[in-house]
């Protein structure tokens, strides 16, 4: 029968018997077993009536207090099917516990689910960076970034989601749906930032063009849009070098394309406009449970009040105006049609033009609100090629052939 026992149960087996031959003390075998005397007490009194069988444990073979039944098994095994497919098992143990009542451990549902074929534990290759500590305060670095992702998994076209972590604290202080990154898209999701909490003191996106200019032939002193109204606004606009330096948007990047898209399915969320009106209840309990306290209590947000938002955050271009009253944006052809335009504006005056985030174009000329009217594209005359040149025009009009490689095995 002592094969059946485990090694502590045969220790203890032995230390009692030098008990019962009057070798050792109980207390002394209490100290050497790490029990209580009353313990080793009720245990000689097992080893007289039972023999060695007597000292395994009487749990062996039973199912425990705390096993969960059958039923409840095949019921979350049946969501996990369903609604839950591709759950991790924490986002899974959360889930359970709001929407089904059902309180299990995220360990124990990691071990059914790899049962059932139905996770695969997945070992990631970790680089190491030096860390960075967190700004001290809440609203001094506000780390930005777009995200593009199959957020509504084919119920609606992919999209980009922007957003405004807050580094002191990892809270998601603003985020929204967007076609794709732009320079209007930021100026939205900067206002809602703005509008709510109040100025940041500096922005920290990546090297896109939506924030500064890339190249040698641009001059160091031109500013794209986003940078000019950062400028108007007193905040500082740094562009991070590397994704690792802005990791903390980076990663909650990473959480929502896990947990936001799993949560946007279970609400049969199939649209932008719907999915920016679920974000901030999203949001709220995101940060509930990911963000932090900061060093310091202080917040570092500035009032807005005296900074007309509408005129920092827009596009705003200077154009020349013809002797018709027309300029031209993009191909496409405008006019100045008010009654002011017509009597001020003249051949070769220059008129800013505001693009809104709302699509919205107004001219100003000096304090004067000038009304715009689009007249379509422009259209160009059919160029005059000779019969020499038709060939290379021609050719420039087509796709340049895919060149392969110098190695490649069919050259």
């Amino acid at each position: 029968m002592e094969s059946t026992l485990t090694t502590q149960e045969i220790t203890r087996v032995q230390t009692l018997q030098r008990v019962l031959d009057g070798y050792l003390t109980q207390r002394a075998a209490a100290c050497e077993l790490g029990l209580s005397v009353r313990h080793v007490h009720r245990l000689l009194g097992r080893l007289r009536d039972g023999g060695v069988a007597a000292m395994a444990s009487r749990r062996r073979c039973k199912a425990p207090n705390n096993q969960i039944d059958a039923a409840t098994c095949r019921r979350i095994l049946g969501r996990c099917r369903s609604d839950y497919l591709g759950f991790g098992p924490t986002f899974l143990a959360q889930t359970l516990a709001q929407r089904d009542e059902i309180s299990v451990s995220r360990e124990w549902l990691r071990r059914l689910l790899i049962e059932n074929a139905l996770w695969k534990s997945k070992r990631r290759k970790r680089n190491l960076h030096p860390l960075r500590e967190r700004r001290p305060r809440f609203g001094e670095l506000m780390q930005m970034d777009g995200s593009p992702h199959n957020w509504f998994e084919g119920r609606a076209p992919e999209c980009t989601l922007l957003l405004a972590v807050d580094d002191a604290t990892s809270r998601i202080c603003s985020a929204r749906f967007e076609r794709t990154e732009t320079t209007d898209g930021y100026f939205r999701l900067t206002r809602s930032h703005i509008e709510r909490y109040g100025r940041f003191l500096a922005a920290y996106p990546d090297k896109h063009s939506i924030f500064r200019y890339s190249g040698q032939s641009v001059a160091s002193d031109v500013t794209t849009q986003y940078q000019r109204a950062c400028n108007e606004l007193d905040v500082e606009l740094i562009c991070a070098n590397s994704p690792q330096a802005k990791g903390r948007v980076e990663r909650a990047n990473r959480t929502l394309q896990d947990r936001l898209v799993k949560a946007m399915r279970l609400a049969n969320i199939c649209d932008m406009e719907a999915a920016n009106a679920f974000l901030p209840g999203f949001l709220e309990n995101h940060n509930a449970q990911f963000a932090c306290e900061p060093a310091c209590s202080d917040d570092a947000h500035r009032s807005a009040s005296s900074f007309d938002l509408d005129y920092i955050l827009c596009r705003r271009k200077e154009r020349v105006i013809t002797k018709n009253l027309m300029f031209q944006i993009s191909d496409t052809v405008y006019a100045l049609t008010d009654a002011y335009s017509k009597r001020n504006i003249v051949t070769g005056a220059r008129v800013e033009l505001r693009i809104h985030t709302d699509g919205r174009m107004t001219g100003h000329h000096g304090s004067h609100e000038l009304s715009v009217k689009s007249l379509g594209k422009r259209v160009r005359n059919a160029p005059i090629v000779g019969a020499k040149d038709l060939n290379a025009h021609l050719d420039r009009r087509l796709p340049n052939p895919h060149k392969p490689a110098l190695n490649h095995p069919w050259t």
